[in-house]
Order: structure tokens, then sequence, then C-alpha cells
């Protein structure tokens, strides 16, 4: 049906209030798991520095009555180093914006600084985690990522690189056996790790692992537990994060008591020189990762992302 002739609608009225909520939605998939789970140390150079070191091999040694021992052989530690990396956020607010009235927000510089420094916080996340170092300008990090070479469970026919990189290999799809395998890796390497980070479908893949697929819990009257959230194996007990900024096909398999971010210079708002009737700030970090065990953690790679 239609409208009788001549009825005034809002289409052709004039002087309508606009609607507009005084809230602004913004959609955070910038999640800062591993920043969160590890710890943090200062920097004082752009080439960051810490020394490593591991027990000898158990023996089962026995001395005689009254020995008098050899000095046994110390063997050095092992220096190590990240590259600082300078990352940031910059932005321009013209002073007739800040002066208006706005829904959402008192003042827009406020807003955007808050904004700007959620996606600098993820900016630094992708570095901590996925970094290729370099030396050159800009220098970058090595994210953990690249560190962990010693438990890499990779394709036949990947390679791994210099720079911790894994390229080619066929992809294959991630099974209870291989998880099982790189745990046992790390448990002989010495390692305790207590958390797995994935992306969302690799998560999937792990709740539907085959000897644990038939297992389901029934939590409440009309409702089932079919995930993963926690992985008991014979190597150690492992909480499954899913994490929105891990590549799609690598599963992390860390502890984080491991990593450390260190700190040259930490996050600040600094206003810039004024140039016009406008006002410019940045948000810079200058900071690196500190691997201290990258033995103690585990990567797989090559996995289906479908």
């Amino acid at each position: 049906m239609a409208a009788p002739t001549n009825t005034y609608t809002t289409s052709s009225a004039v002087g309508l209030r606009e609607d507009l909520t005084d809230y602004i939605a913004l959609l955070n998939p910038n999640d800062t798991l591993f920043q969160l789970a590890t710890g943090r140390t200062k920097s004082k150079a752009i080439t960051h520095e810490w020394q490593a070191d591991s027990y000898a091999t158990p023996s089962n040694d026995a001395w005689p009555e009254g020995n008098d021992p050899d000095a046994e052989a110390i063997s050095p530690t092992e220096r190590l180093s990240n590259t600082c990396q300078i990352q940031g956020k910059s932005f321009i607010i013209s002073e007739t914006l800040d002066a208006v009235d706005k829904a959402g927000r008192k003042t827009e510089t406020a807003y955007q600084t808050k904004k700007k420094a959620k996606e600098l916080a993820a900016n630094m996340e992708k570095a901590l985690l996925e970094g290729v170092e370099s030396t050159t300008s800009p220098r970058k990090m090595k994210g953990a990522l690249n560190w962990v070479t010693t438990n890499l469970n990779k394709a036949s026919d990947a390679t791994l690189n210099a720079d911790g990189t894994v390229t080619g290999g066929t992809a294959r799809a991630l099974t209870a056996a291989i998880f099982k395998a790189t745990c046992q890796d790390i448990y002989t390497s010495g390692g305790n790790p207590n958390l797995v980070y994935c992306n969302a479908f690799q998560k999937t893949q792990i709740s539907n692992f085959v000897d644990t697929g038939n297992y389901r819990m029934l939590v409440e009257k009309a409702k089932m537990e079919d995930t993963i959230d926690v992985y008991v194996g014979d190597f150690g007990k492992y909480k499954v994060i899913p994490h929105r900024l891990m590549p799609t096909d690598v599963v992390f398999i860390l502890d984080p008591d491991t990593w450390r971010k260190a700190i040259l210079r930490p996050v600040k708002r600094t206003k810039l020189a004024k140039t016009g009737d406008n006002t410019k700030y940045m948000i810079r970090v200058e900071h690196t990762l500190e691997a201290r065990a990258e033995n103690a953690n585990g990567r797989i790679t090559n996995l289906t992302t479908s």
C-alpha cells in the first residue's frame, strides 16, 4: 500500500534533528597477548645484548673415597643480541575540530591519542612475534617466532633460513601427532612451556584432534563443551589461546618466562612543532625482544589454513 496523496513525510520535511548517539564503536582485533604474558627489562643501546647458559648433561658419576678431583672444563656463556626497533603513529588535528562540539568524545586529540596508542600496541605485538631482524635503517628486531629454531616442526621440503624464517614447503594439516612430537622435542631440550598461541583456524584444528574428538563434556543441560582450552599431554599442560595476530599457518608453543621485552625508549606522545592552524602529534616507542631460552619453546609451520 502507498501513503495517501499529499502525506507530509520525513523525506520532504525540513528541520529534523539528527539522531547521532554519543558513542563510537571500535572493533578492536588488536590483541597483545604476547606482550602481556612476557616480562620486561631495560635496553641501553640500539643493539641489545644478553647472555645465555645451560647446565651440563646429567651423568651417573661416582667418586672414590679421598678423591682429589681434577677441575672440570667450563663452557663460556653464549652472548646473544637483538636490534631495537622504532615504531610509531602520528596524527594532525585542526584547531577548529578540537573546538567544535562532537558526539562520542570531548576532544578529537584525546580520542585519536587513545586510538593510535592501541594501534601502536598491535604493531608492537606484530614485530615482537614476526619481526625479521635488520641492522640497517630502518632497524628491525627479530621476533619470537623467528628465534625458535631448535624445536621447529616444519614441512620436510621447507627451508629454514639464517634469519629464522621458513620458506617453501608443502602445507600439511595440524594433527595431534605433529603437536605431540613438537612438545616432546621441547621437553627433551629442557623446556616446560605452558601456553599455545594460534590463529582461529588452528584453534579449531586443535579442538578437533582425532584422539580428543570423541571426548566431550556435558557442562549443563542442553549445552555441550566442544573445545580444547587446556591441552594436557605426556609432556605438560598447555593453555591454548587463539591469537588474532598470529600467522594463520603457524602454532607457537611457548614459555613466557623465557622472553623479555627490552625497552630503550618507552611509549610516549610528543607534540610536534606548530606550523599552522593545527596541532601535530606522534606516539613512538623503541624496543626489542630478549630471547633467554629459545630452545624452551616450539614452533610448528607449514600448516593448512582452511
